[in-house]
């Protein structure tokens, strides 16, 4: 026995002369750091760095319908069905393959009817340009019928509850902006009206005319009684507001000259 203890420590005497010392480690170093998984699992796309680096899109005017297509990648079904030059469905085409073929500088692959029943998306592919240029025309189509000219046509004799739905007509008309034409006539197989009839339709018209802010744009035609033509439209809003400020400015002033307005025949 201390012929064995006497080699152990003559070798472990000749280990430490020609050897370096090894450091034991112990094993709470060989743990795994909570700090560097929790660092590992936080999603780097929070970044601002990330955020910074990523394409941003050109965005699109949100008053135009581009902006409400569903189209190229914004098209989430798998496959589609394409409408082609001559009106019909070809067969169902994977979505990327088909946004593959088409000249993603100059076209859009746009969804023009939904997923239904199984069936794929019907989509359509359309000229950036051409799109662009229907969609002015459509908004100058919808301006100009908005602005288009009204007519309202009122009979001498005729009675109250008509003539407050005309009345009432000639309002909406004027306020949304459209050219109006006011017609005053007296129709065959009715009876002649009497004077204080036309005096009443002929301030009532005037006074709504005023009332919805209107304005003559031609010199009244024809005759009251007869037949009498008034054309007119929504006063700007500037001069609105200066005629306010003229009416309600004290009544020493010069008062404002009064439009010529048809008096002479009732």
């Amino acid at each position: 026995m201390k012929h064995m203890r006497s080699l152990l420590s003559t070798a472990q005497a000749l280990r430490q002369v020609f050897l370096p010392p090894q450091t034991i480690l112990r094993s709470q170093y060989l743990r795994p750091s909570s700090i560097g998984i929790r660092a590992s699992l936080r999603p780097f796309t929070s970044t601002p760095e990330f955020l910074a680096s990523r394409p941003k899109a050109k965005p699109e005017d949100k008053r135009s319908s581009v902006a409400n297509l569903v189209k190229d990648e914004a098209i989430t079904a798998e496959y589609v069905q394409l409408v082609n030059v001559e009106g019909t469905l070809d067969p169902p085409v994977r979505t990327w393959l088909a946004l593959r073929r088409i000249d993603r500088a100059k076209e859009w692959l746009i969804q023009v009817k939904a997923e239904m029943d199984g069936a794929p998306p019907v989509c359509k592919v359309v000229n950036k340009a051409e799109y662009r240029e229907q969609e002015r025309a459509r908004a100058k189509a919808a301006h100009a019928a908005r602005t288009s000219l009204k007519q309202v046509e009122l009979n001498w004799a005729i009675d109250n509850h008509d003539l407050s739905h005309r009345l009432k007509k000639i309002t909406e008309f004027i306020t949304k902006g459209h050219k109006v034409e006011v017609v005053l006539l007296r129709k065959k197989y009715k009876r002649a009206p009497k004077p204080e009839e036309v005096k009443n339709v002929m301030d009532k018209v005037v006074q709504t005319i005023k009332e919805a802010n209107g304005m003559q744009i031609k010199p009244m035609e024809g005759e009251p009684g007869n037949h009498v033509l008034f054309t007119v439209k929504k006063k700007p809003d500037q001069q609105h507001q200066q005629q306010q400020q003229a009416e309600t400015q004290p009544e020493t002033q010069p008062e404002k000259q009064p439009e010529t307005q048809p008096e002479t025949v009732y």
